[in-house]
């Protein structure tokens, strides 16, 4: 199985095509997420990724808050 940081990547990766499916298709991302992560999970090959505090703030909190930023609405953060 390909170590911890390939399957960070591989997740990642995943979830960048399914957002821009979902922009396209005009579907939640959310939903599309959720379609994936069970897909993901039904595949024969598991993931062995573990959610550490690390991984969360490291990997995927910065992207989370740079979208945020950039979509705030200026007025209503008055």
């Amino acid at each position: 199985m390909a170590s911890i940081i390939e399957q960070v990547e591989i997740v990642l990766l995943v979830t960048a095509v399914v957002a821009m499916l979902a922009r396209r298709l005009r579907v939640p991302t959310t939903a599309g997420l959720v379609l994936a992560g069970m897909g993901l999970a039904l595949l024969p090959g598991t993931f062995s990724i573990t959610l550490t505090k690390d991984l969360i703030f490291d990997a995927f909190l910065p992207p989370l808050v740079f979208e945020a930023a950039l979509y705030i609405n200026w007025r209503e953060l008055r």
